[in-house]
C-alpha cells in the first residue's frame, strides 16, 4: 500500500556521534516526495516547464530514533492535507533493519507561478489536480 522510497545512509550524512545528522532528514523528505511525484507520473520538471512553483512553507520532524552509516530507511510519504492551492505532505521513515520509527513528520507547501503568487492546481494542472485528490482519497481510506 503506498509509495515507499529506500535509501542508504552515506557516512558523510553522519556527524561526530556516529548519527545521521538531523538536517540531513529535510533532504531526504524531499527526495523522497519528488520520488513519489515520478512515480505517479507528475515530474517537479512538469510543474516548472509549466510554469509552477511547489514552495515549502514548514517542515516537522518528530525524532524516534537514530540511524547510523550503511543504515537502510524507508521512508512512506502520504498526501495528509490538499485543497488544490495548499499541499500538507506526511511522512514515516523506518529503519528497514529493525522496522522502528526512526522519525514522522511532514512538509507543507503551495502551489504558486514564477512570481510564487498562489495558485490553483485545477486550473494550472487539472490531471496533477485529480492525481493529488486520488492520493489524499487513498490515504483517507488507510
Amino acid at each position: 500500500m503506498g509509495f515507499t522510497f529506500k535509501r542508504r545512509i552515506n557516512y558523510y550524512e553522519t556527524d561526530r556521534m556516529g548519527v545521521v545528522h538531523h538536517s540531513n532528514y529535510i533532504r531526504f523528505l524531499e527526495e523522497a516526495r519528488c520520488e513519489m511525484l515520478d512515480a505517479n507520473h507528475m515530474p517537479y520538471s512538469a510543474y516548472e516547464n509549466k510554469n509552477v512553483m511547489i514552495p515549502v512553507l514548514g517542515v516537522n520532524c518528530n525524532f524516534k530514533q537514530h540511524v547510523t552509516f550503511d543504515d537502510v530507511i524507508e521512508i512512506k510519504p502520504f498526501v495528509k492535507e490538499f485543497n488544490g492551492v495548499r499541499l500538507t505532505m506526511g511522512y514515516c521513515v523506518t529503519n528497514q533493519k529493525t522496522g522502528e520509527i526512526v522519525l514522522t513528520g511532514e512538509t507543507k507547501h503551495c502551489f504558486t507561478d514564477k512570481n510564487l503568487k498562489p495558485i490553483r492546481l485545477q486550473k494550472q494542472i487539472p490531471d496533477f489536480y485529480e492525481k493529488f485528490m486520488k492520493l489524499k482519497q487513498e490515504n483517507d481510506v488507510s
